[in-house]
């Protein structure tokens, strides 16, 4: 699992990490943020090629007061992520933990999690619906430019994006497989 943060020693993660390793307890975890991204490159890679599944769980949430918008994915790592979705697209479920619209920068996203927020609720709920173990009835209140339509969801319209989506049960994906919004 990578965790792509603002700060790595902060909070954000944790509960994910926590409740992710009570059902994998030998899952692989790296904690990544701006100041470390090109350091980490080839173990997050090296990692990747080797797992089974990946999640990458983003954790963008706008903040006020900062300079820099918060809103999108940073570059320190956002180069990081395409590559991961270069070699692992179809084994990745990229969780956008607040901010819907990073799936936009990533274009080649093929299962796709939002949250909307990145409160432990949320952790908890993301978790739990990537593992199968609540349903995932929600719709996307939003359109995301080139990924997915307002509505998207579960059983929804059909995303915008042509890139086929995993099927993984109880992931998003594409609609028509047993995935959800892209």
């Amino acid at each position: 699992m990578l965790i792509f943060t603002d700060d790595s020693r902060s909070d954000w993660g944790r509960l994910l990490d926590q409740e992710v390793r009570l059902r994998i307890p030998d899952a692989h975890v790296i904690y990544i943020d701006p100041r470390d991204a090109a350091g980490l490159a080839q173990p997050v890679m090296d990692a990747v090629e080797k797992a089974q599944a990946v999640i990458a769980a983003v954790y963008a949430v706008p903040v006020a007061g900062k300079l820099a918008n918060t809103a999108g994915v940073q570059d320190a790592f956002a180069g990081l992520l395409h590559d991961v979705l270069r070699i692992a697209a179809g084994k990745t479920i990229v969780a956008a933990m607040g901010n819907p619209y990073i799936a936009a920068q990533f274009p080649e996203v093929q299962t796709y999690l939002c949250t909307f927020s990145n409160a432990q609720v949320s952790e908890l709920s993301a978790v739990k619906a990537m593992f199968g173990e609540i349903p995932m009835p929600g719709r996307l209140p939003v359109t995301i430019p080139g990924i997915a339509s307002r509505g998207a969801g579960l059983g929804g319209p059909a995303p915008v994006s042509t890139t086929p989506a995993s099927p993984k049960a109880g992931l998003a994906g594409d609609p028509g497989s047993s995935g959800g919004p892209k």
